[in-house]
């Protein structure tokens, strides 16, 4: 065996060695398990939880807004010892010396009512004064009961618009975990393919270096017999030079690519890592018709088009109540007491009533209402504009996506027999040289088309993968079980 041979085979050895950091069978990793490593630790997958865990907090917050709500609140006490002016009953001002405590202590029970907007609320109250000084004294007042209901306006209510659009932000968050955990699957597929594509072309490397070594070796003894030329030895010679070059290359370019799918993994950088061809595809026919349909169904896009929908006829609905006449109402019933002493509080109990109604109407602002009612109605019409639009690129893209998977079958076994051809072409041509029948270019053609049909089918298995999980994105539906997409609870 010449010294180039071993040269190159402990060149081989060291790069080796140095991006597999203790190789072993143990440390081979499948494209499902990338995939489930990215989906339990990735960075993406940790952002993507927070953000749904915000959203569901977000819309128990608005759940638990229209339960009763118990309240209890106090002063105890308020003391106040001071100098304070006062109007005497002739119309002068005189000071008087204050020293006087005051608590008081209220407990109450509120409901929001979503179908007018407004709030009911039940109470009860409890109040002491104290006047310190000479003339010392106690007094106590008490409303034991009280109802009252309020509504700041009448003619626009928020609470309905919010019981409309708050469900369907929260499925639209859960759409978006979806999204988010397929997203992560395209992205690891995006990883593991750059990974496994340097991968197979050092698995070619070696393969062409131990080929291109084997021929110069058989070529310094034909040229002592004379049936090779000068010419052709040189160019073998080239052949390892450059396989050496290619070799020590791409052994870089896999360091690199190892490194950024063990980060995305958020493994250690020492992590061994030898990756599998994911080559069992499995295929299922797409009929263009049903991925529009799931599409429809279950796409957080088509929420997103009602939220859009929604929040523009608010805003013109909100628009148009302050362009009109205004009611705001307030009213109060309840029972009320006051008393030297606490039995007496519930003796002779009389009715308090107070109610309150306002308006509000605008007489003269230059057509300011006009323009915001205007301006909603051209923003609602531009959204309308603007859905009609997404829908339709949203299907156009899932015709695409439909038209490429239903191809992707045949390119893939293509792809595969066309390797298994060029591998077995390659193979009879090096014999075909060996025997002088056949020139080093047309070897070297022969390995060329051999290396290109390999990486060929690399890059078919991974436009099959992506493709995969495109259409699981766009649809939220997997076809291959025939069943949705769920977010895990």
């Amino acid at each position: 065996m010449s010294q180039n041979f071993i040269r190159s085979v402990l060149l081989f050895c060291l790069l080796f060695f140095c991006y597999t950091s203790g190789y072993s069978q143990s440390d081979s990793m499948s494209l499902d398990e990338a995939i489930q490593l990215a989906k339990e630790n990735s960075f993406d997958y940790k952002v993507a939880i927070n953000r749904f865990q915000t959203s569901t907090w977000d819309f128990k917050n608005y759940q638990v807004a229209f339960l009763p709500s118990l309240y209890l609140n106090g002063t105890v006490p308020n003391y106040n010892r001071t100098i304070t002016k006062i109007t005497l009953p002739n119309g002068e001002d005189t000071f008087v010396r204050q020293n006087q405590s005051y608590s008081s202590l209220n407990l109450g029970l509120s409901q929001q009512i979503a179908a007018t907007g407004g709030r009911i609320s039940l109470a009860s109250s409890f109040n002491r004064l104290d006047v310190f000084g000479s003339s010392r004294f106690v007094n106590y007042s008490s409303i034991p009961v009280s109802v009252s209901y309020s509504q700041d306006a009448i003619g626009y209510n928020s609470f309905m618009w919010q019981r409309k659009i708050a469900p369907l932000q929260f499925s639209s968050a859960e759409k978006g975990l979806i999204i988010s955990m397929e997203q992560i699957s395209y992205q690891t597929v995006g990883y593991y393919f750059d990974m496994l594509t340097v991968q197979s072309i050092m698995k070619l490397d070696r393969q062409n270096l131990a080929n291109a070594d084997t021929l110069y070796e058989m070529a310094q003894e034909r040229l002592k017999l004379g049936t090779v030329s000068k010419s052709d030895l040189l160019q073998l010679r080239l052949n390892v030079l450059n396989s050496e070059n290619q070799l020590t290359n791409d052994s870089t370019s896999l360091v690199l690519a190892r490194q950024k799918l063990t980060n995305y993994l958020s493994l250690p950088e020492s992590t061994a890592l030898f990756l599998k061809i994911p080559d069992n595809p499995h295929f299922f026919p797409l009929r263009y018709d049903d991925a529009i349909a799931e599409a429809r169904k279950n796409s957080k896009a088509v929420i997103e088009f009602k939220l859009q929908r929604l929040e523009a006829e608010r805003a013109l609905a909100e628009t148009k109540s302050q362009n009109n006449l205004k009611f705001n109402v307030q009213a109060n019933f309840g029972l009320s007491n006051t008393s030297a002493n606490i039995p007496g509080l519930f003796n002779n109990l009389e009715s308090q009533q107070n109610i309150l109604i306002g308006f509000s109407l605008p007489l003269l602002d230059w057509g300011q209402a006009k323009i915001r009612k205007e301006r909603a109605k051209a923003n609602l019409s531009m959204v309308e504009n603007q859905v009609k639009h997404g829908e339709m690129e949203m299907e156009q893209e899932i015709a695409l996506q439909a038209a490429k998977w239903n191809l992707l079958q045949r390119q893939v076994d293509v792809a595969a027999e066309t390797q298994r051809i060029s591998i077995e072409n390659y193979e009879m041509e090096k014999q075909r040289y060996l025997m002088g029948n056949i020139t080093i270019n047309d070897l070297n053609a022969a390995r060329q088309l051999k290396d290109n049909a390999a990486n060929n089918y690399i890059g078919t298995l991974r436009r099959y993968w992506e493709s995969y999980y495109i259409i699981r994105k766009l649809t939220l539906y997997d076809f291959e079980k025939n069943r949705k997409i769920v977010v895990f609870k």
